[in-house]
This record gives structure tokens, sequence and C-alpha cells, in this order.
């Protein structure tokens, strides 16, 4: 019997190489056309071999290309008993907006949010850093913390972010979002921690193979449409700090039910 593709895979999609990744991004995003392609179209629409997909299905989980393919389907049955608000429904975007958000959560690792939760049950210190177009994100998760109980910093400018250098330890945690992945002061920025101390670094960036990433113990991905205007990025922010606040709900559903 065949299963959800975002059950089957949740576990797999961190092992994946940049050419596996795009694939994945290309699947996930275009579902409804996947689920009737053979082989031969899926790899000539992709320009690679059979083979290459044939392994990338193997590699996801799946016994074969079919197994893939009928898991697609069980996974597109489920999201037309999806049930959206009337108010998006036949609104151009909008329906797209909401699935960029359920398929972030539909791929956020259970072992990672499991792991992700009991470094927060130690209380570790938590320094939120951010690219330049998720600040306003990085002083909402601050507050988020701050509010739970924990000692939470979000460093407001380049020479606070530079000044904490020194002062995180192994036993912290440094929570990164950055859309991109690939911010080069934040990537220098941990880098430099990581010379001295190696505190835990969660993250969320986009669905590819990013510096970021590679260097997180715990990585969760965010699925947007890059929308620009003159002086301005307006790709959204919301799946981002959804799946923070998931985390958060997590923790706080642990805590509940653990002994006292």
């Amino acid at each position: 019997m065949s299963i959800d593709f975002y059950d089957a895979t949740s576990e797999a999609i961190h092992d994946l190489n940049q050419t596996e990744r795009q694939l994945f991004d290309y699947v996930i995003k275009n579902i409804e056309i996947v689920k009737y392609m053979s082989i031969q179209k899926f790899a000539a629409e992709r320009f690679l071999s059979t083979t290459t997909i044939f392994r990338f299905t193997q590699k996801l989980g799946f016994s074969g290309y079919s197994d893939f393919i009928n898991s697609l389907l069980v996974t597109s049955h489920s999201r037309q008993d999806t049930v959206m608000p009337d108010i998006v429904v036949g609104r151009g975007y909008s329906e797209e907006y909401l699935r960029n958000a359920m398929e972030a959560v539909r791929v956020m690792s259970p072992k990672q949010v499991e792991e992700v939760v009991s470094r927060l049950a130690d209380k570790p210190s938590i320094y939120i850093l951010t690219d330049d177009n998720s600040h306003t994100l990085g002083q909402y998760c601050e507050r988020l913390f701050i509010g739970l109980g924990f000692h939470a910093y979000f460093p407001e400018t380049a020479y606070q972010m530079q000044n904490l250098v020194n002062r995180i330890r192994g036993k912290d945690m440094i929570l990164a979002l950055s859309y991109s992945g690939r911010d080069t002061s934040l990537i220098d920025f941990i880098e430099r921690v990581f010379l001295a101390e190696r505190p835990y670094l969660l993250s969320v960036t986009r669905a590819d193979n990013n510096a970021l990433e590679s260097l997180s113990d715990a990585n969760f991905y965010v699925f947007a449409d890059k929308i620009l205007v003159p002086g301005m990025d307006l790709t959204s922010g919301v799946t981002m700090l959804m799946i923070v606040e998931l985390l958060i709900y997590e923790y706080i559903a642990a805590s509940k039910s653990s002994p006292e």
C-alpha cells in the first residue's frame, strides 16, 4: 500500500545532493503534473537520464519509479480533500501561497523536530540571526522565546552581532533565518563562532543546497516564490515564521506532558 509522499520522504530529503534537491523541489511544486509522467517524460523535462531519475526515487526511499508515482497519486488525492477557506478559493495566487505553507509543514522531519524540542528542553540561551530580509521575523522570534522564559537575543545591528562572537558558548543555540541560506555576513559570523565554540545551529532556509544548511545541526525548509518589486523583496516570510512557531508549540506540548 502506497503512503503519502511527504511521509515517505521526510527523513530522506536531508541526504539529497544539489541535483536531487532541485528534483525534489520540482516534484512538490508540480505534483499534479508529475504524477502522470512516465520516467522518460520526467527525465526529458529535467534534461536528465532515466537512470538518474530512477536513482533519485530510490534515494527517496521508493522501490522504483512506479512506487514513487503511486505515492504521488495518494498525496494528490489527500490534497483534493483539503478544505480551503472560502475567502481564498479562486483568488489567483492565494491557493499557491497556502500550498507553499502546507508543503513546508509536510516535509518537516519528525526526527529533527524531536531533536530540536529536546535541545529546547535544556533551556539554552538562544541567539537569533537573520539576513536583511528576515529582520522583522528575528524581532518577533526574540519576543516569543523571551515570553517562554528563555534567554533570547536578536542583534539589531552589525555592531551588536559582531560583539556576540565571543559570548556564544557550546551549550547555546543559534537560530538562523535566511531564505537563500547564502548570506555571506551570516555565514562568516557563524564560522567565526565555530572556531571557538560549537553551539547547536538550527536554521530555516529554502529547499536547496546552501551554505547555511551545510553548517546546521537541524535545518527546515520553506517554500516561497521569489517576489521582487523595485527596491523591495516581497518574498513571503510567513512560512519561515510558521516553522518556528510549530517548533515552539511542539516544545510546549512536550513540556506539559513530561513528568514534574
